[in-house]
């Protein structure tokens, strides 16, 4: 979770003050126009410091003239460095590994924006950008630097991985593993976001100070992110305060998110702030944070959602949250997870003040010797919700010895049905092999919609499924298989 706006940028200021120009005698203002490092222009020569791995004499002959050309790596790469500002579309192709050695922000709807939308509070148009990145492309992030991408408002991602072709985003290490080596992914969108008052101009202090966020159209589409990794990321940029893995700060629904993986951030893997984006096939592994984080008004559908937790975890498999006093609260929908929990925390799930959220045909269980693990869901912070907290068809193995309880925190905030308090008996492939992950019939989303005014289930978007948690029993569908991290799993 991120710190408040002033705290935030009075820690940066001191931490690092060579990073964003502050000087005795300055104010702690931090100026989102200004990259945070000096972009790179193309060389005909390469520093033998110069990232990529080759000799000094092998510098990078193909990147484009908006790219700085780097060293090619060790394997013959050519390595192509990004600018700190992308205003123009551009392709990122996958016989060049592309490189970020600091802050990449795409287009400038991160600055303050007008009432009107594509008006920046200046007079100038928000650029509309497309940062478009081809199948198997490997972008690489300078170790140890707060390194990170944003895609802000007006502008787009299009990240389209296969399954034999992943986009990766990590550090430029020679592995795909330690935590807070670089920044992450941070996503902007025109998104409704519980601080916005229409018809005012909406500008919410985004994630990792990124500038301003957020909207009035719930439908906002900013690119799509299919069969992607992000790894390692989790960057330390001020005292206490790293960055998530996957940050969506007010992303709207026209944004498609499949087949994504965050794995061992020093945060969070995914937060949501606001928003309705929706996400399917899901992996969040060895995460040291909290694995799925929402706050501020998200209402989105999540569907087949695999969360292991590292044992030195300090968070929980969701943490939940509603911070902001306009509507809506926080009510997500979580269909098909499965949650292992691990690490310091004794409850797998938390709801926190009045969000709401539904679970439907969920496991929630404990990493093999893990004898933290009392709870499955602690509501103790929650506030009343009525009906807008709802586990349903869900597995509650919560503890190493026994199934433990299901709540703590006395007075059940929500409802209810059909809660196993039975072993998880997950199999190899992270399957539910207990005789209660076998539905009699699957969810009609359209009639559960009417049974229950508050629920935020897409009858469009999520599956109608028979079983309990992320994979399938029969062993039929092992989606995640084949294009994550080897060994994550």
């Amino acid at each position: 979770m991120r710190l408040r706006y002033f705290v935030r940028v009075l820690l940066a200021a001191v931490a690092l003050g060579g990073i964003y120009g502050c000087s005795e005698g300055d104010e702690a203002i931090i100026n989102i126009d200004a990259p945070t490092t000096t972009t790179t222009t193309n060389n005909t020569t390469a520093a033998p410091d110069d990232a990529g791995g080759g000799s000094a004499s092998t510098v990078s002959e193909n990147c484009p003239d908006w790219a700085g050309a780097k060293r090619k790596d060790a394997d013959g790469n050519d390595v192509c460095a990004l600018p700190a500002e992308i205003n123009e579309s551009r392709l990122l192709t996958s016989d060049i590994v592309w490189l970020m050695e600091g802050r990449v922000t795409v287009g400038n709807g991160n600055k303050e924006m007008s009432t009107t939308r594509g008006e920046l509070a200046d007079g100038s148009s928000v650029i509309n950008a497309t940062l478009t990145i081809q199948s198997g492309t490997h972008i690489r992030a300078s170790s140890g630097t707060f390194a990170n991408l944003i895609i802000t408002r007006g502008s787009r991602i299009q990240a389209e991985g296969t399954a034999d072709a992943p986009i990766v985003f990590s550090s430029d290490d020679d592995d795909m593993t330690g935590s807070g080596e670089w920044g992450g992914l941070i996503i902007h969108g025109y998104g409704e976001h519980n601080q916005c008052n229409a018809p005012q101009a909406c500008n919410i202090d985004a994630e990792g100070e990124s500038g301003m966020a957020g909207g009035y159209t719930a439908d906002d589409n900013s690119g799509t992110l299919r069969y992607v990794i992000v790894t390692e990321g989790g960057y330390e940029f001020a005292p206490g305060d790293e960055i998530n893995g996957i940050s969506l700060v007010g992303v709207g629904s026209g944004t498609t998110m499949q087949y994504i993986q965050v794995n061992d951030n020093s945060d969070d893997g995914i937060e949501f702030y606001g928003g309705a984006v929706n996400v399917k096939h899901i992996v969040l592994t060895n995460n040291l944070d909290d694995s799925v984080d929402w706050d501020e008004g998200f209402v989105g559908n999540m569907q087949y959602v695999l969360v292991k937790q590292s044992p030195e975890v300090g968070g929980n498999a969701i943490e939940a949250d509603t911070e902001g006093a306009a509507m809506p609260l926080s009510k997500p929908t979580i269909a098909n997870a499965t949650f292992v929990a691990n690490g310091d925390e004794t409850e797998a799930l938390v709801f926190k003040a009045a969000s709401g959220g539904f679970l439907h045909n969920s496991v929630i269980t404990a990493a093999a010797g893990y004898a933290t693990l009392e709870d499955c869901v602690d509501v103790s912070r929650a506030t009343d919700n009525a009906n807008a907290l709802v586990f349903n068809n869900v597995i509650a193995d919560c503890a190493d010895e026994g199934t433990g309880n299901f709540y703590v925190g006395g007075t059940v905030k929500g409802m209810e049905t059909n809660i196993y308090a039975v072993e998880a008996e997950l199999d190899d492939n992270y399957a539910s092999q207990a005789t209660a992950a076998m539905l009699d019939a699957p969810i009609d989303w359209a009639d559960y919609n009417a049974m229950n005014a508050e629920s935020t289930a897409d009858p469009d978007y999520l599956d109608a499924t028979d079983y309990l948690g992320a994979v399938d029993p029969d062993g039929s569908d092992l989606w995640y298989q084949g294009w994550t991290i080897e060994g994550s799993l």
